[in-house]
């Protein structure tokens, strides 16, 4: 018995070196603080979507090893010095996942640029890609927010939205760049929530919901905002099925947040 124990123990041992070796940084020193004065909720919306789903990464990787490759992003890039990810592939080349910063860009200002190898067409990881195939991000950098350059605020854009449907409007309030809209998200939450709308509009009212206490640091009501949108996944008769996606990437970046809380 003693002996099972030891060879167990062993092998967890070296099944955690073998995922940990999959994966290679880049990078300057690690500071306790983010140094481009981003939020972490802002910056795990952002990057983890589309360094992980966008790229299909998060099928070969655990939450653990999504949370390291944000971790070390967040503590360790700054204006001079990048960080760049390199995770094995079974085929083909290494994946890349480049974080950098880029100052006063003439359109954005600061901005943080998250580049990959990956071909979004071939949907795989390529040593060369053409730009206008891969996945390559840029967010404003604006007062601890991280603005995804499509969501920057117009009011053109807010009438769009407004017309759209009712949840649109609210996703636009959580993540674009004018501050003073903040304020009118939990509102808009409340009375989507309290209202008879259809189950695809309450879905992603619950998704904004659990933004919204992300964004509060408030991790019993985001995790209960999640309950909430997998029990109307699994109850409703009118969302197709495919949007189970939704409720995995809710769960990702709720374990993210709960890492970087921790």
């Amino acid at each position: 018995m003693k002996n099972l124990l030891v060879i167990c123990t062993l092998l967890i041992i070296t099944l955690n070196s073998l995922a940990q070796s999959k994966i290679s940084y880049e990078k300057g020193q690690l500071f306790s603080e983010n140094q481009l004065g981003i939020d972490a909720f802002y910056f795990v919306h952002q990057t983890f979507a589309d360094a992980f789903y966008m790229t299909d990464l998060y099928k070969q990787l655990s939450d653990d090893e999504m949370y390291s490759i944000l971790y070390n992003a967040y503590y360790s890039v700054t204006k001079e010095q990048k960080v760049l990810v390199l995770i094995d592939q079974p085929n083909g080349p290494k994946a890349r996942l480049a974080f950098n910063f880029m100052g006063n860009t003439e359109k954005l200002g600061d901005i943080l640029v998250l580049a990959t190898n990956f071909n979004n067409k071939s949907r795989v990881f390529e040593e060369e890609v053409a730009p206008e195939q891969s996945i390559y991000r840029w967010y404003k950098i604006d007062q601890g927010k991280l603005v995804y350059r499509k969501d920057l605020y117009s009011k053109e854009a807010e009438k769009e939205n407004r017309e759209r449907n009712s949840y649109s409007l609210i996703g636009m309030y959580l993540f674009d760049d004018n501050f003073e809209n903040d304020d009118k998200v939990k509102p808009l939450l409340d009375a989507l929530l309290a209202s008879d709308k259809e189950d695809i509009e309450k879905l992603y009212g619950y998704l904004y919901l659990g933004e919204y206490w992300l964004l509060q640091n408030d991790l019993v009501q985001a995790e209960a905002a999640l309950e909430k949108l997998k029990e109307l996944l699994t109850n409703s008769e009118t969302i197709p099925q495919g949007y189970s996606l939704i409720a995995n990437m809710a769960t990702t970046e709720l374990e993210m947040m709960k890492r970087f809380n921790n």
